[in-house]
């Protein structure tokens, strides 16, 4: 690899030269400290050359350590030097997502990693819902006297991590007290499926693998579990990713409040034996979680899809658009014959009505019933670590996202469009109380 002389390093040449022609000229003692100069440099030179040999043959050991977008983001990197040799004055720089916060580390500094020593680096980032790269890092060597250095070089690797949205235990907790205080609770009843029902005598034909081997055991007397009839209201989510709605504080966007909405209606309806499945769009890529699934499986999966989407940066959403036709094809894969509820979570923004009522009458004319969702982030609703000097900028910037919101909401409910518009913490309620009702009246 090729060394680079620094602007300290070409003044210092200059100054030998300078000394060596000074020497002939005037005085030939001047040639000894034209000799030590010279020797300096050289020596300046063998060092940033050894030190890229050692760190060629460095080892780096990369781990990651994260659960959900609550827990802090922890990504480490262990730098083995198996050499004699130390590295002095490596200057380091950690590449990672622009939507990331890193807060704890130091993004770049100096290193000295001794000879046949470990230096390990840890870097905390804020966690958030989705899937984000971090690293490599990018190192550089210098001499002490910073003469030379060498060109950039890749150390370890870029990681990805897949970040699955929290699931509110509030919000899940105030769903099952709504629909037990209210009287929508789905029917269960005994038949085919999988989910436990209850346990009952043996009657001739039941299947041995059925038999409750523990109730014979301790009153000698056979007896079954019997499975819950599995409930075929299905719930589709139509998750919007698209940049817009990552706008707003951190873990504040659009799209993570709307994440975490469906994390836990689909914990809640996994328990009440819905299928359902979820579609992710942004600029970039069209994501799902398959056909709808029963269950906790179903739930799973969505939680899963959830967690590959990436945040598209601006560079990216300047030069591509939303594909709105491969969205409704993939949606229409998806969809079963019967009907069932597709909540589609976005923004009302202009640019998007359009669409929206196009997809939104297209699935409709299926029989489906379709509800466009737009959590409603008020100019009130300040999270508490924004900095005070940013309540106004934030405040006035949220004032003009709701009042495009709103004239979109009005727009699509004047063209025959279902909308659900309601802060966060409301809109999971409301979902869990159209699909009850519906579950009830079909039952």
């Amino acid at each position: 690899m090729n060394l680079l002389v620094t602007e300290r390093g070409k003044a210092f040449t200059l100054l030998v030269g300078f000394t060596v022609a000074l020497a002939m000229i005037s005085d030939y003692r001047l040639l000894v400290i034209a000799l030590l100069l010279s020797s300096l440099l050289i020596s300046m030179r063998i060092h940033v050359e050894l030190s890229l040999g050692v760190l060629e043959e460095l080892s780096v050991e990369t781990s990651t350590l994260y659960t959900t977008e609550r827990e802090p983001l922890i990504v480490k990197y262990r730098l083995i030097n198996k050499s004699l040799y130390s590295l002095l004055l490596v200057e380091y720089s950690l590449k990672y997502e622009s939507s990331l916060t890193l807060i704890r580390g130091v993004k770049a500094g100096l290193l000295v990693i001794p000879g046949k020593a470990i230096l390990e680096l840890e870097f905390v980032f804020k966690a958030r819902t989705g899937t984000h790269w971090i690293g490599p890092l990018v190192v550089t060597i210098r001499d002490p006297l910073g003469l030379f250095k060498s060109q950039e070089i890749i150390v370890g690797k870029r990681v990805e991590v897949s970040i699955p949205p929290t699931i509110e235990p509030v919000i899940v907790r105030r769903l099952y007290t709504y629909t037990r205080s209210t009287g929508l609770v789905k029917a269960r009843s005994p038949g085919e499926g999988v989910e436990f029902y209850d346990v009952r005598e043996y009657r001739p034909g039941d299947e041995l693998k059925r038999v409750v081997w523990r109730i014979y055991a301790s009153r000698n007397k056979l007896a079954v579990w019997e499975a819950e009839r599995e409930s075929y209201q299905g719930v589709l989510y139509v998750l919007d990713a698209s940049r817009d709605m990552w706008t707003g504080p951190y873990n504040q966007s659009v799209f993570e409040h709307s994440a975490r909405i469906v994390a836990s209606i689909a914990r809640y309806a996994a328990m009440k034996g819905y299928v359902q499945a979820v579609v992710l769009f942004n600029e970039i890529e069209i994501l799902d979680s398959g056909k709808l699934i029963h269950g906790v499986e179903g739930f799973n999966q969505i939680v899963n899809a959830i967690s590959k989407v990436r945040v598209v940066s601006d560079e990216e959403t300047s030069q591509l658009l939303i594909n709105w036709e491969s969205l409704l094809h993939r949606l229409l894969l998806i969809l079963p014959r019967e009907r069932i509820f597709i909540f589609i979570f976005t923004r009302s923004s202009r640019y998007k009505l359009q669409y929206l009522l196009e997809i939104a009458l297209k699935l409709s004319s299926l029989g489906h019933l379709v509800y466009i969702v737009v959590p409603v982030i008020t100019a009130y609703d300040i999270p508490r670590d924004l900095p005070k000097s940013l309540y106004k900028v934030y405040r006035a910037k949220q004032l003009a996202l709701l009042r495009e919101d709103l004239e979109g909401i009005i727009k699509l409910r004047e063209a025959g469009v279902r909308v659900i518009a309601m802060k966060p913490t409301h809109v999971a309620q409301k979902i869990i109380q159209l699909v009850e009702s519906a579950s009830l009246t079909y039952s």
